[in-house]
């Protein structure tokens, strides 16, 4: 060994620890990191705790020493002994995290808990949310606010922010926007991107402060330029509504995509409805499953909802039916209204009436009117249920409450015929009222019929041809073949036999056999339209088609005096007898009419030939 050597180590031996720990701070200054650790271990060899810590640190990292996360803990350990409230607070988080230690909650919380008492602030913090979580300590929210609030009061900021929340949600002191509003912006003012975006929201709704959307936008802004997903969604939405700033779609399209590549399920479904809608960029159906399918994903229920209609669209029902389940599953109503039209229709799943009410009432029950209506529609026919007129006129009285026009017709059908409540015209009168005033054609076809025959009102036959006009217009059958015969009849209107013909024909081009019947009645005798004995038997044969005895006795008429088509005796009886099995009158005594001329006939035959017989 040379002198200089030992001359160096003789001078390193009459170095104090503090000497020392000063050596290590210096070297950290200059860079030199092996030489820094070498220092705090010489230091942390004789006790020093300050060297102890900044070693334990050392090895925890990997800086200038191998990194040891057992050699860290130990050297935490050591100081901590000493009372180093750095060292214990660290050798809590050791024992929280299970590094270099055997996890353990309790002994994190009783390292913290003595780090706490002595104003370690990240440990008061640690400590309050141990009481907060019920880690390793029992449960006391209470608590939890007295440690937050030590730390926060104190500045630091993570601590402020959990008291803010603390006031916020009334989690260990009474519920108190003003107070959260006050601790986030102690906490926003130092930077903290989380409490940036809180006080955001807290203007925006006008929580604990007086609303103000442009200081939202500017604590959104904030936190959104630091990167926080949430508060880059958030300003999304000011700049689609021009909410603090001015409308910019552009704008809320640039700081959706960022949030959403940040794998924000909320902007990653705004930025995959943008594309849907063709809103701020060029629509592409493509770029928005790929973005519904990423937040969906993740779980988020309208992006499900919303893949469960575009694969809809393309007849895809059972990946529709998959992502409705998903919504469905996390309570979506309409996506469990969705999923119950599935099962109704068997739709992507095997046809299910039971799954399908099922699914149609926790829709419903969430206040959803098309599964209001389409439950009550279950009830009153007994489909994947118990026939119940009761539950029928009681979901579709939810639905009518809410103003659904369909809703409304079907509980004033209730009312009309009695069915699930006692009948009663007028209020059947007055739930038709407010669903044709929507513009629901069956509403204003049943007002009509309720005006034609004072049902429920005074008797109004220009009333009734109003309604029955306004359904017809709709392309609603029964009304157009209602108007045709009022103006055909003068009832409620100045006779007009060309309108009741135009009235007629659109009914009867829709397959109406009524109408089939009434328009060929029109040819027939020239009403309206010129006479086509022809046309008349066509309409006659539409109708006699499909089973209307009127038209089989008309077409049978056309047959046997061969107008518009050849006489034919055979089709004649034919379509006689169609009439008279479905108890036409007029038809029945035309059979016997012809059966007696056939009795009549063969008698007088066998008469002449008898006396042919007879000798001279």
């Amino acid at each position: 060994m040379s002198r200089q050597n030992v001359n160096r180590e003789e001078e390193e031996s009459l170095l104090t620890p503090e000497e020392m720990y000063q050596e290590a701070l210096q070297c950290s200054k200059d860079g030199d990191m092996e030489s820094a650790a070498e220092w705090y271990r010489k230091a942390a060899e004789q006790g020093d705790a300050k060297a102890q810590v900044n070693l334990g640190y050392c090895y925890h990292n990997g800086v200038g020493v191998e990194q040891d996360d057992v050699k860290a803990a130990e050297w935490y350990r050591k100081a901590a002994e000493q009372g180093n409230s750095v060292a214990l607070y660290n050798l809590g988080a050791c024992y929280d995290d299970g590094t270099g230690v055997e996890q353990d909650c309790v002994k994190a919380a009783e390292w913290y808990r003595k780090a706490a008492e002595q104003g370690c602030e990240p440990a008061q913090t640690h400590l309050a949310y141990c009481y907060e979580s019920g880690t390793g300590v029992e449960q006391d929210c209470v608590k939890a606010a007295e440690w937050y609030r030590k730390a926060a009061e104190q500045g630091y900021v993570s601590a402020q922010t959990h008291l803010a929340y603390c006031y916020e949600s009334g989690t260990g002191v009474e519920q108190d926007c003003v107070k959260a509003a006050e601790w986030y912006l102690k906490a926003a003012e130092q930077g903290h991107a989380l409490a940036q975006c809180k006080l955001g929201c807290f203007y925006y709704n006008g929580e604990g402060v007086e609303q103000d959307f442009e200081q939202a936008v500017e604590w959104y802004r904030k936190a959104a330029e630091q990167g926080d997903a949430t508060a880059q969604s958030n300003l999304v939405g000011c700049y689609h509504n021009g909410e603090g700033v001015e409308q910019n779609f552009a704008k809320a399209i640039e700081w959706c995509r960022k949030a959403a590549e940040q794998g924000y399920a909320t902007a990653q479904y705004n930025l995959g409805w943008y594309y849907d809608n063709g809103i701020g960029v060029e629509q592409d159906f493509v770029q928005a499953v790929q973005w519904y399918l990423k937040a969906a994903e993740q779980g988020d229920v309208m992006a499900q909802c919303n893949l469960g209609v575009y694969y809809g669209t393309k007849q895809d029902f059972a990946q529709a039916a998959k992502w409705y389940r998903k919504a469905a599953e996390q309570g979506d109503a309409k996506a469990q209204y969705n999923l119950g039209n599935c099962y109704y229709y068997g739709e992507g799943v095997e046809q299910d009436f039971t799954q399908a009410v099922q699914w149609y009432r926790k829709a419903a029950e969430q206040g959803h009117v098309s599964a209001q209506n389409d439950l009550a529609f279950c009830y009153g026919d007994g489909v994947g249920t118990e026939q119940d007129f009761a539950q029928a006129a009681k979901w579709y009285r939810k639905a009518a409450e809410l103003g659904e026009a369909k809703a409304q017709y079907n509980l004033g059908n209730c009312y009309y015929k009695g069915e699930g409540v006692e009948q009663d015209f007028v209020q059947a009168v007055e739930w038709f009222c407010k669903a044709a005033g929507q513009g629901d054609a069956k509403a204003q076809y049943y007002l009509g019929d309720c005006y034609y025959n004072g049902e429920g009102v005074e008797q109004d036959f220009t009333q009734a041809v109003q309604w029955y006009r306004k359904a017809a217009e709709q392309g609603h059958v029964l009304a157009q073949n209602d108007l045709a015969f009022c103006y055909g009849n003068g009832v409620g209107t100045e006779q007009d036999f060309a309108q009741a013909a135009k009235w007629y024909r659109k009914a009867a081009e829709q397959g109406d056999a009524k109408a089939q019947f009434n328009l060929g009645h029109c040819y027939y005798y020239g009403e309206g339209v010129e006479r086509d004995d022809i046309l008349a038997t066509e309409w006659f044969r539409k109708a006699a088609e499909q089973g209307f005895s009127d038209a089989q006795h008309g077409l049978a008429v056309c047959y046997e005096a061969g107008i518009g088509v050849g006489q034919n005796m055979s089709q004649a009886i034919f379509w006689y007898r169609k009439a008279a099995e479905q108890g036409c009158d007029a038809a029945i005594e035309k059979l016997e009419e012809l059966e007696r001329k056939k009795d009549e006939s063969l008698f007088n035959k066998l008469k002449k030939w008898i006396s042919s017989d007879l000798p001279s």
